[in-house]
């Protein structure tokens, strides 16, 4: 059985509450991306003013660690979800550190557009509130191996797929909860569903789907 399954979020970006209105998407690509907007005052990844917490410019596209905040992607490992390519997870070690992860989430978990004017991603930008918290949802997709019994090899392979969403206060981490797990995992036993709340979809809050 894996012996440790981390939820990811993208703790990367602040902002503060503001009432600004996002521009609305007039082009995309042939991968259904946003490529063009009208203009109405949000700044975007392309104007080069939105930065990350260190102060870097936002990249278009994939960076190195793996996020595309522009399609609203992750796809990496955990040692670059935490924009830290040393190995760690947040400077903890494991089996994990090298599993790959993948992370899509909502334009109100956190939006690819500066709307408030701090030179940070909007969270919880919602009918043209930024409420500067991360609202609608998150997906977390794995996939890796470890090793089953104890003889240092990775022999067992496993993945698994969870959707968090934001519930308000009452949830399993403060304002957010859990609202299906599924874990394949043939040598630990587990295949499938694992755990759901809710809903098909992302659940019955209207924000759950934004």
């Amino acid at each position: 059985m894996k012996k440790l399954v981390l939820l990811t979020f993208i703790f990367v970006f602040t902002v503060s509450a503001k009432s600004a209105f996002a521009d609305k998407p007039t082009q995309v690509d042939s991968n259904g991306v946003e490529v063009g907007w009208a203009s109405s005052g949000c700044a975007t990844i392309q104007d080069g003013t939105i930065t990350d917490s260190a102060g870097n410019p936002v990249e278009l596209g994939y960076d190195q660690y793996g996020y595309n905040y522009q399609a609203h992607m992750f796809n990496g490992t955990y040692d670059g979800s935490d924009r830290n390519l040393d190995g760690t997870y947040w400077g903890a070690t494991g089996d994990y550190v090298d599993d790959n992860l993948i992370m899509k989430w909502s334009d109100a978990w956190l939006a690819n557009v500066d709307c408030n004017g701090d030179n940070k991603l909007d969270r919880g930008l919602v009918d043209g509130n930024v409420e500067g918290t991360s609202l609608g949802w998150l997906t977390n997709q794995v996939e890796g191996d470890y090793d089953s019994d104890g003889d240092s090899t990775q022999d067992a392979h496993y993945t698994y797929f969870a959707k968090i969403v934001w519930v308000g206060s009452g949830g399993l981490w403060g304002a957010y909860d859990v609202i299906e797990e599924v874990y394949n995992d043939p040598v630990g036993g587990f295949t499938g569903l694992y755990s759901k709340v809710g809903a098909p979809g992302f659940g019955l809050n209207d924000q759950w789907t934004q």
